[in-house]
């Protein structure tokens, strides 16, 4: 049931101070480092410019507001976001740029006053808005579900109700409130007023932004797949369950991490300054190689790893344990490994490239890598592996990934293992084309710079979240 709201309610909960931040706290030594070093390389304001139209971009689209195909995106950032670079975007090709266009002008104007650390009010918020829109904006007058229902707050209470939430926003930031937290509350206590005739949820997008860029975080990047789940955690908000929100912020706050890391500089226009730029950054890494903390780094890859396979290993032994329908007639479950050691560690190698573009960050190549996988053997012929390739993200060494992918196993050959040269018959060893399954699960993504241990309990829910999507998804193939 949801909660009805007046202007009186409109106070921040204590509930919100329950929800756990280990996810952000083991996360937040990346972007740190990689914000520190942009700095250095007089990069942070072009990487900013870049996050300002990727975001606006992926929002307005999960609004359903632009469109952009996949192909059109690279050609318009070369050309400086220029309309004569856009081809593949609508409504229109000049609706696409000019609502863009637009909306990357408010939160410009939003990370400029969130700069400058000044208390924000109803009308800077809306003046933004005005700005997004291109017209005047006025409160709404009456009672309107829209497509998603929400609490109606009596258009009479409007101004009052704005007037309470930026007051109360300013008593939780001086409190020193988790910035995420009060983010995450404006945001929804916005959507709740819905105070504008149109555009309430970019407005709690640009309220939400502005707060975290003033604490110095890196903002909220919510991409279009997000937006069922972006409706259905408000909702849950509307309703008093905080976790669903909660968690979608700390997956924006991961996503604009990731991007952060994965970022790059567009081609530079001459072949001297990329040269330059090329020297430039060479001498850098090789003046910052640190033996001591490139240990550390590798004690806590490895770490990392011994918890998961500590898991995995235990859950297999669960699971063998539940699922056995009568003696020695369940499926089995086997814990298969390959650690940045073994000679097989890049055997998903494919997989993460495929997996990291989908989810929109870059798989660090050159840096250690392995993984752990589930085999489920229910038959013969019916045989699955769901695996969590270990991994390293973005520009950088110290930011590690945990996935997940599910594949069927379907049989190509046989082959014959030879004893001293004679052709004797020895146990047949089965060659599998590993076939991918839907599984839709993101990564983990937490920092190694410092001790891990909190990693432990974030592993332990997230392969309790790929078990349950995988379980349900072989479900599907029994028949």
């Amino acid at each position: 049931m949801k909660i009805a709201l007046s202007a009186q309610d409109l106070r921040f909960r204590s509930a919100w101070l329950d929800l756990p931040l280990t996810r952000w706290e083991l996360l937040s030594p990346s972007w740190e480092a990689r914000k520190t070093f942009l700095e250095s390389q007089g990069l942070l304001e072009a990487y900013q410019k870049d996050a300002f139209w990727a975001w606006a971009r992926d929002f307005l689209t999960l609004q359903g507001l632009v469109y952009f195909s996949p192909e059109s995106w690279e050609p318009y950032r070369r050309a400086g976001y220029s309309l004569v670079g856009l081809v593949g975007a609508g409504p229109t090709t000049e609706e696409a740029h000019d609502r863009l266009h637009r909306y990357v002008a408010a939160l410009e104007e939003a990370f400029r006053k969130a700069q400058a650390n000044q208390p924000l009010t109803p009308q800077d918020l809306q003046t933004w808005m005005e700005k997004a829109t291109g017209r005047p904006l006025s409160l709404r007058q009456t009672s309107v579900d829209g497509p998603y229902p929400l609490p109606n707050l009596p258009p009479t209470e409007i101004p009052a109700a704005l007037e309470k939430l930026f007051s109360e926003i300013e008593a939780q930031v001086a409190a020193g409130v988790s910035p995420l937290w009060v983010a995450g509350w404006a945001h929804h206590a916005f959507t709740q007023i819905r105070p504008y005739t149109e555009g309430n949820a970019r407005a709690a997008f640009l309220l939400s932004q502005y707060l975290l860029w003033r604490a110095g975080l890196p903002g909220l990047y919510l991409r279009p797949f997000q937006r069922a789940t972006y409706y259905a955690a408000l909702q849950a908000a509307d309703e008093g369950r905080l976790e669903p929100w909660g968690q979608l912020l700390l997956e924006g706050l991961q996503q604009a991490v990731l991007y952060a890391l994965s970022w790059g500089q567009a081609p530079l226009p001459s072949y001297e300054e990329s040269l330059e730029a090329f020297n430039q950054r060479f001498a850098g890494w090789r003046a910052r190689h640190d033996r001591d903390r490139s240990q550390r780094i590798m004690n806590n890859r490895y770490t990392v790893f011994d918890y998961l396979e500590e898991l995995l290993r235990q859950t297999a032994t669960d699971l063998e344990e539940k699922l056995k329908l009568e003696e020695g007639k369940g499926p089995r479950v086997l814990v298969a490994k390959a650690y940045p050691d073994s000679p097989y560690y890049y055997q998903f190698s494919t997989d993460i490239v495929e997996y990291a573009r989908k989810y929109g960050y870059y798989f660090n190549r050159g840096l250690p890598r392995g993984w752990f996988k589930l085999k489920f053997s229910l038959s013969a012929n019916k045989k699955y592996q769901l695996v969590f390739p270990l991994h390293h993200v973005g520009h950088e060494d110290a930011t590690l990934a945990v996935g997940a992918l599910l594949h069927f196993l379907e049989p190509l050959k046989y082959q014959q293992k030879r004893i001293r040269g004679r052709r004797r018959a020895r146990k047949e060893k089965s060659v599998y084309l590993f076939v991918p399954l839907p599984l839709s699960l993101g990564p983990l993504v937490f920092s190694i710079e410092k001790d891990v241990p909190a990693v432990r309990g974030l592993l332990r829910s997230y392969v309790q979240e790929a078990l349950r999507q995988a379980l349900s998804e072989l479900a599907n193939e029994i028949y």
